[in-house]
């Protein structure tokens, strides 16, 4: 019987083929689930065993869904499964839900079987992965202390890096799919919002949130990617090199806050491109630090959103039942002006445009994260540390956002102390496809 190490379409192969059950590879993976309760903060036993009863059934009588019917998935507790509650990593939500979210129900359509629900930082805000209600989840490579997960898809993440699941489903509003996949070696995918169905999903801001998949290749984030949206099983081809260009982000790597080894990593990646014929040109976007200096005069769009959600609740429900934190972060956004937000609104659809400009029909490349996973310890101690590690851990990531951007992000090496350094491609709005195509030629 294999484990995860397997991809999910390797799997879903061996399954189509007869050498695996899926009822075997359902119960290693709920074996799995219980034995970490900082990743898992549900699991799903009955629904799972059903699915894999029905998924056995279906390739024994030759009417399988896809090629990925009988592979396990998890899901990030934001998403609404039937009789399940969505935590949203806190305490406060308590209530079950009486229908699947809409990505949920295609993923079953697919035959996809769901495993559980993942932890993450309360109401998924944050870039870190923190959480004091149900533990930090720990997947840190090579020896040493703990780092953080990176977030707010914590569990989802390290589901995968751990060999919990091939493929698990989160959210990214600022970068909670990218940080944790870069921190865990791993692939992930922010759509354009709209790409996917939102109805059942735990919002944060409501125009930035955009759900996606992580997982070790990038042909299963795709592959799952399209199941979740219900797109039929067809086989997506990469674009040929010599039309792919590529455009390194020079003012990026310039910046005082990225660690040497991402640097180099970043670098020794777009050499790769060059070498596998990709043309790379080499210099600055603007638009990218415009992004920034529209950030720090403003603040961020996100934060606006999340108090416009989440003001009510914070002032009814007593602040010891929420993660500090979290909760002072979005009260925070109480102080800023209502002009900021109008700006942010407005600006974000001029530089929409300036991208377009400046980019055309190449791909920016820079680093995902600047740097490496922090130390957990420091930051659990520690408010001020805290707070400027989330904001460097969330820097870059927040610009595709901000732009609504699609982005993928790809395992680039490891530093010398062994932790994951990521990269991330990103494209123009709406052009999801020629992003997919495009990075496929890349790999």
């Amino acid at each position: 019987m294999p484990n995860y190490v397997s991809t999910a379409l390797q799997l879903g192969g061996a399954i189509g083929r007869g050498e695996v059950d899926p009822i075997e590879l359902t119960e290693q993976a709920l074996n799995l689930a219980e034995q970490h309760p900082d990743v898992y903060l549900k699991v799903l036993h009955d629904r799972a065993r059903r699915e894999a009863e029905q998924a056995r059934w279906r390739r024994d009588h030759g009417c399988r869904l896809g090629p990925l019917d009988g592979v396990p998935m998890a899901w990030k507790d934001l998403f609404d499964i039937a009789g399940a509650v969505s935590t949203a990593g806190g305490r406060v939500f308590r209530q079950a839900a009486t229908q699947d979210a809409e990505m949920v129900r295609r993923a079953g359509q697919a035959g996809l079987i769901s495993i559980g629900k993942t932890n993450l930082t309360e109401l998924a805000f944050s870039g870190l992965g923190m959480n004091p209600h149900y533990g930090t989840p720990d997947a840190t490579p090579a020896a040493g202390e703990r780092r953080v997960p990176g977030g707010s898809s914590s569990g989802s993440a390290v589901a995968v890096a751990k060999g919990l699941v091939p493929v698990a489903a989160g959210t990214d509003t600022a970068g909670s799919l990218r940080i944790p996949a870069a921190f865990n070696g791993l692939v992930s995918y922010r759509p354009t919002t709209g790409h996917h169905s939102v109805r059942g999903v735990v919002p944060l801001g409501r125009s930035l949130d955009t759900p996606g998949v992580i997982a070790q290749t990038l042909e299963d984030c795709l592959a799952v990617d399209d199941a979740l949206r219900g797109e039929p099983d067809e086989r997506r081809h990469a674009l040929a090199k010599d039309q792919v260009t590529v455009v390194l982000d020079e003012q990026a790597l310039e910046d005082v806050s990225l660690e040497q080894a991402v640097r180099e990593a970043t670098l020794a990646y777009a050499d790769q491109l060059q070498a596998k014929g990709i043309r790379v040109l080499r210099r600055a976007v603007p638009v990218v630090e415009q992004c920034h200096q529209l950030t720090a005069r403003c603040g961020w769009l996100g934060g606006f959103e999340a108090l416009a959600e989440y003001r009510e609740l914070l002032g009814r429900v007593p602040s010891d039942q929420f993660d500090p934190r979290v909760r002072d972060r979005i009260l925070a956004f109480e102080q800023r002006s209502p002009a900021d937000v109008v700006s942010l609104y407005r600006e974000r659809v001029i530089l929409q445009r300036e991208l377009a400009e400046q980019l055309g029909s190449a791909l920016l490349l820079s680093p995902t994260v600047a740097q490496t996973a922090p130390l957990l310890a420091p930051l659990l101690q520690d408010d001020d540390a805290y707070r400027a590690a989330n904001t460097a851990c969330l820097r870059l990531s927040m610009v595709a956002s901000l732009l609504d951007s699609p982005a993928i992000t790809l395992p680039a090496g490891r530093d010398a102390q062994g932790q994951n350094v990521g990269i991330q491609l990103m494209g123009l709005t709406g052009q999801d496809d020629y992003l997919k195509r495009a990075v496929l030629a890349c790999q």
